[in-house]
């Protein structure tokens, strides 16, 4: 018999990175690009477009959501062959664009933890492909 419980979850997840994009997809657009440059941005709107069809959070949806923390939660900054690093260098620190990145990366984190993921820029997530199945 399957499992009722488990689908009401994962289309809660589906919900919750539904409204977090609702809510604050042009402003993770907008960090995306000022951190990233116009890839990253890009990988924002894919995601959102494909979000709206979405019937589950599949691993590229998840790794997607993995890489935008990594990114506002600057964790390539530091490394001279990065874009990151040079693009982060552009701002200031006491600017609104900051404030919202700092928020953003709160957000995301929060999101992950609620699907069961942590959100620890140093290594490459373990447990990626819980919801893909």
């Amino acid at each position: 018999m399957l499992d009722s419980a488990n689908f009401d979850h994962r289309d809660a997840l589906l919900d919750g990175v539904r409204c977090f994009f609702f809510d604050h997809g042009h402003e993770l657009a907008q960090a995306a690009a000022l951190l990233g440059g116009a890839v990253a941005e890009a990988r924002v709107v894919s995601c959102a477009l494909r979000l709206e069809t979405a019937a589950r959070i599949d691993r590229r949806v998840q790794s997607d959501l993995v890489a935008f923390h990594r990114l506002l939660a600057l964790g390539d900054v530091g490394d001279p062959e990065c874009l990151e690093t040079a693009l982060f260098a552009n701002l200031h620190p006491a600017s609104a664009e900051v404030e919202t990145i700092c928020l953003l990366t709160e957000l995301l984190d929060d999101l992950l933890h609620a699907m069961g993921l942590e959100a620890d820029c140093g290594r490459v997530f373990d447990d990626i492909g819980t919801f893909a199945a």
